[in-house]
């Protein structure tokens, strides 16, 4: 099935060269094998993990979700949730994803 999931235009070289390979949200925006599409490309959603909390995915997948630190994934989650902002303790859904066609940024 095809999905909607919105990226910021500061992802767009991320998501072309393969860098960011998920994005954490509040909610479930798609399932195994759903695809969507971003920047130009078709993407592939290869799981989603549930429940992790922000503090696990910025120590552990902040270079996967397209920042070379943790810190750097905090403020850019600061900046998409200006209300509630960076909880360590909340919990989201990690969507793993891999691009399938489309444009290079290399």
């Amino acid at each position: 099935m095809k999905v909607k999931i919105p990226f910021r235009e500061e992802f767009r070289d991320r998501m072309l060269s393969g860098q960011k390979t998920c994005t954490s949200r509040t909610r479930k925006l798609g399932n195994v094998d759903d695809s969507f599409e971003a920047f130009g490309a078709e993407f592939i959603i290869g799981d989603v993990w549930a429940g992790w909390e922000l503090d696990m995915v910025s120590f552990y997948w902040h270079k996967e979700e397209g920042f070379n630190t943790p810190e750097a994934f905090i403020e850019c989650w600061n900046k998409i949730h200006p209300r509630k902002g960076y909880d360590p303790d909340q919990r989201v859904f990690i969507h793993w994803f891999r691009k399938t066609k489309g444009v290079d940024v290399g």
